[in-house]
């Protein structure tokens, strides 16, 4: 009989883990108080939902363990006991990021994971000089470009309860593009040659051309720079950078074309503002397509004017006048600079050249026949 209750209590554990009681412990006692049998994973989770790393205020995760026992068998009991909660902690993230704030976090949650809940380092923040304030120990400061670029885990750490993360300003960044794995805006911190920052880059391409000189545009007392620079170890070694240069490494494939190395923007520079009304310049006359052109700073007025078509047939292209937002009126040059809320006026003919080259030959045609005719009569 005795062997008879231990297989039915055996069959009734696996059935009712069969039915589903996953992630729980199941717990009976054995007839006539024998050792009790335990089945399954120690937790199932019940409560609150998960953080996720929620602004400060969310609820916290809990868990609870449930022990089931069958009331049907002799001696089975039931237990069921809440556990502790999931350990979390709270970190501050400030400076330079898209949602600065507090926030809940696990208690395995790494730096890089943090930021990315409160949005991410912002275009004008620095992931190399990260401040991790810890109390007690005073903080450390944390270089995460490492850490993405090459995993390592020392620029990832661990955060602990109430430690706050600040991100500061960038401060020397500088660009370069062309022939290199990785092309783009670079914050250096112990950087300082060019060969260093092409190691930041990743190196260059296959497409590399060595044999052309690099082209360094840079910006010194508000003038724009050319600089030439030999592609070689010694001059990579030798050469400085400093900020807000922009770096050009040819490409094989580009070699023979001319371009005038004119940027947009500087590196850490912010977009640029114009302190007027009017941020458009207008086009208007004997042009394909009259109307307001948005500005740009390296446009000239043939520029513009192409970007209106171009003229037609009627325009006198010798007296092209820019209107002024004042109302000045000047006569159009290539090295006049046209500035935000000026208008280009192309002035029409009334009559386009080969127009008036018709209407003259049709006049002499006529006067030709009437004096034929004159003179026919006469005889």
């Amino acid at each position: 009989m005795r062997f008879l209750q231990k297989r039915v209590f055996l069959f009734f554990l696996v059935f009712t883990q069969m039915l589903g009681v996953n992630g729980g412990i199941l717990l009976a006692q054995a007839p006539g108080g024998g050792s009790n049998v335990m089945i399954g994973s120690p937790s199932t989770e019940v409560g609150g939902p998960s953080t996720n790393g929620k602004s400060f205020g969310s609820e916290g995760r809990s868990r609870s363990t449930v022990l089931l026992g069958s009331p049907g068998l002799p001696g089975g009991q039931i237990f069921q006991e809440q556990s502790l909660s999931v350990l979390s902690y709270q970190v501050h993230i400030l400076g330079e990021v898209t949602n600065p704030g507090t926030f809940r976090i696990s208690a395995s949650t790494r730096l890089y994971e943090a930021l990315r809940n409160a949005g991410g380092v912002s275009a004008q923040g620095s992931e190399r000089r990260i401040e991790l304030r810890r109390k007690g120990s005073g903080g450390r400061r944390v270089d995460l470009f490492w850490f993405r670029k090459l995993g390592k885990l020392d620029d990832n750490p661990y955060l602990l309860d109430n430690d706050v993360i600040f991100v500061p300003l960038r401060d020397k960044v500088a660009q370069i593009e062309g022939a290199v794995k990785n092309p783009g805006v670079y914050e250096l911190l112990n950087e300082k040659t060019l060969a260093d920052l092409i190691s930041l880059a990743g190196g260059f391409t296959p497409g590399v051309a060595k044999s052309n000189p690099i082209k360094i545009i840079r910006i010194s007392s508000g003038e724009k720079q050319m600089l030439d620079m030999e592609n070689t170890d010694t001059e990579r070694l030798a050469f400085n950078i400093q900020k807000g240069d922009v770096v050009v490494v040819p490409h094989s494939l580009t070699v023979n074309k001319k371009f005038d190395y004119t940027v947009l923007s500087y590196p850490g520079d912010n977009g640029l503002f114009y302190p007027t009304t009017e941020e458009r310049v207008f086009v208007l006359g004997a042009v394909r397509s009259p109307g307001p052109i948005s500005f740009n700073p390296n446009y000239n007025i043939r520029q513009y004017l192409t970007l209106s078509g171009g003229t037609t047939k009627l325009a006198k292209t010798r007296s092209v006048k820019v209107i002024s937002a004042d109302g000045r009126a000047v006569r159009a040059s290539q090295n006049l600079g046209i500035n935000p809320g000026d208008s280009i006026v192309v002035p029409e003919r009334y009559l386009a050249p080969e127009s008036i080259l018709s209407l003259v030959l049709g006049l002499t045609t006529s006067v030709l026949g009437i004096t034929t005719t004159v003179l026919t009569l006469t005889r």
